[in-house]
């Protein structure tokens, strides 16, 4: 084994990936770059060859590099860069992963190729080199990986794929730090710089009066850092000495660094008596859950907030028209209908599994509901739940689990884009509630992708569309069906507008989203050594100061 740490940066061919690989590069390291060096929107051009490259500056400059043109889309060509690059060195000791691509994919723009494009990049190209990547590294017993996510996966914003990949690649990571390989971290970069796609995403937006120049409160433009004043951050996130970091998004702009929290439940009520439940929900939800969501915090800590009432017989849902759209074996859907009828909706029209199978037919299907069964006040989609017999206490369970997450997102997102192009078509109030499987690490992870495509639903529609999304869990179907009930129709719910809640067995409860926690600002150039103890108590760690 050589004495020169080996890292790989893909991504490394431009921006924030070359930055990186030159600071690594600095550090005394051998990098490969991997980037095909494709156009912003992952289009192969010839005219975009950089020369010289990121590798050819770094060895002038008297480092070690290489560049590969493989892509993270096709997972043979990674495989085969990092086997033979273990062969040759007899080691891998960083992986970061910066590829990346943008298209105009936001709720209401974007075809399905878009959407496909987007996702493949950002979460399946992260999922095919950490698989690769980690299998190398549990053999050697140690080894580094960076994800890169974007605050436009844990902010309120409207970026539509990039958006749900991104808190998926996020929540992925909150998962597998967990149960990441002994001697091997799996963390993630939340950066902001002046990239070639934060300059394309400020250019599109320039003729959208209605939206300013911020990013879910985050000021883009004049002042933002540039690739160089983020990298000294991500290398210092993969030495060895950052060992301790395990399973954390870090957000960097620069000479600022926070700790991303990730969702955590902020309220919680049990409902496990039938004969109560549709009116402890509907007193708790408005009084509790969605001043909750609101503030993005818990309201409680203080006195008992409500009485179990009785039930009133009163049919909230009178008169109302919604759509259950529901696919695959072993869903909710016959709970929720009867949850719907007996709050005295009108009708509860199912829409079957073979159906559902063709999401590109998701606007027809529902201008076709719309204009057959009477105008409709809401839509729920509940689309199936892959197999949960993983055994997920490992890295390769946490992965497997993901497999084929990013068609489940596409899915789920084409139904939301149908009801928005509904809403807004028909200038009429609609309500749309997604319905996540959460039994594994991957439905967790995309019932959080749903989330974060929820909280654009009210800015993106001009208000006409309300999202929530609710996921679940085994045995959890009374809760669950009048949870969705009362989001479909009470008053009150439209306060949930981009909410993310949950339904257990015998209790449902509301989550805050991700955001910004502690944070550090270096005001210095470089990582000063006071840096590592300071973050690790902004993040709740032990350590030694």
């Amino acid at each position: 084994m050589s004495g020169r740490r080996v890292a790989v940066v893909t991504g490394g061919g431009r921006g924030i990936g070359a930055a990186l690989a030159e600071e690594l590069a600095r550090t005394g390291a051998h990098v490969v770059t991997v980037d095909p060096l494709v156009s912003l929107e992952g289009r192969s051009e010839t005219d975009l060859l950089v020369e010289p490259t990121t590798a050819d500056r770094i060895v002038a400059a008297g480092g070690s590099a290489e560049a590969s043109a493989a892509s993270v889309t096709d997972p043979a060509q990674i495989d085969r860069l990092l086997a033979d690059l273990v062969d040759e060195h007899g080691r891998l000791d960083v992986l970061v992963n910066v590829a990346g691509i943008t298209r105009p994919t936001s709720l209401t723009t974007g075809s399905d190729e878009d959407w496909r494009a987007v996702l493949e990049v950002h979460l399946d190209g992260y999922l095919h080199v950490l698989r690769a990547a980690l299998g190398h590294m549990a053999a050697a017993g140690t080894g580094r990986i960076l994800g890169v996510t974007s605050g436009a996966g844990w902010r309120p914003g409207d970026a539509g794929a990039y958006s749900c990949a991104k808190r998926a690649v996020a929540a992925l990571t909150w998962e597998l730090g967990a149960v990441a390989p002994s001697g091997v971290s799996v963390n993630a970069l939340s950066p902001i710089a002046m990239t070639r796609m934060v300059t394309a995403a400020l250019s599109a937006r320039a003729g959208r009066s209605t939206i300013g120049p911020t990013s879910g409160g985050l000021r883009l433009g004049t002042g933002m850092p540039t690739p160089e004043q983020v990298a000294p951050v991500a290398a210092a996130l993969v030495r060895d000495e950052s060992d301790w970091l395990r399973g954390r998004v870090v957000f960097c702009a620069g000479t600022e660094v926070a700790a991303v929290d990730p969702p955590r439940l902020v309220e919680a009520v049990g409902v496990s008596d039938p004969e109560t439940r549709v009116a402890v929900l509907d007193q708790v939800v408005s009084g509790a859950f969605v001043p909750a969501h609101q503030r993005q915090d818990t309201t409680g800590g203080a006195n008992q907030r409500f009485d179990v009432p009785e039930p009133d017989g009163t049919a909230t849902g009178a008169g109302a028209r919604i759509a259950v759209i529901s696919g695959g074996t072993g869903t909710p859907a016959a709970a929720i209908l009867a949850a719907l009828r007996a709050r005295g909706v009108e009708q509860a029209v199912p829409v079957d599994a073979e159906v559902v199978a063709r999401p590109t037919e998701a606007a027809a299907v529902l201008a076709e509901l719309d204009a057959s069964a009477g105008p409709l006040d809401a839509v729920v989609v509940l689309v199936g739940r892959p197999p949960t017999n993983i055994d997920e206490d490992d890295w390769r369970g946490v992965l497997d689990s993901h497999e084929g997450l990013s068609e489940r997102i596409r899915t789920d997102a084409a139904w939301v884009r149908a009801a928005a192009e509904l809403a807004v078509g028909q200038g009429r109030d609609l309500r749309l509630v997604s319905v996540i499987p959460a039994d594994s690490s991957g439905g967790r992870s995309r019932a959080q992708a749903a989330a974060q495509l929820a909280r654009a639903a009210g800015g993106a529609t001009s208000r006409r569309m309300t999202a929530a999304v609710v996921e679940f869990r085994d045995g959890s179907d009374g809760p669950l069906a009048d949870l969705v009930g009362h989001l479909c129709v009470h008053p009150d719910a439209v306060g949930l507008d981009g909410a993310h809640l949950l339904a257990e067995d015998g209790w449902v409860g509301i989550y805050r989203h991700p955001r910004a926690g502690s944070s550090v600002v270096i005001g210095e150039a470089g990582v000063p050594q006071w840096f590592d103890p300071a973050l690790r108590l902004a993040l709740g760690e032990a350590g030694d100061r």
